[in-house]
């Protein structure tokens, strides 16, 4: 099974000085963060996770669903 059937594929756009990745969140938590216009109950900001590049992959300057 591939990273992509997974559920492991980050999406992305960059340029050479900004990273803008795209998430998806559930209904519950999506609409009052859009209508308030920023994140709000019911999302828990302590339960956030970053993104990171595994060790074993050498920084190759690209984001790429490979990681």
């Amino acid at each position: 099974m591939t990273d992509a059937e997974h559920g492991r594929v980050v999406r992305a756009a960059h340029t050479d000085s900004t990273i803008t990745v795209y998430q998806a969140y559930p209904q519950e938590i999506a609409e009052p963060a859009l209508r308030a216009r920023t994140f709000v109950a019911p999302l828990k900001r302590e339960r956030m996770t970053w993104i990171i590049k595994p060790r074993s992959q050498p920084y190759d300057g690209l984001l790429s669903p490979a990681w």
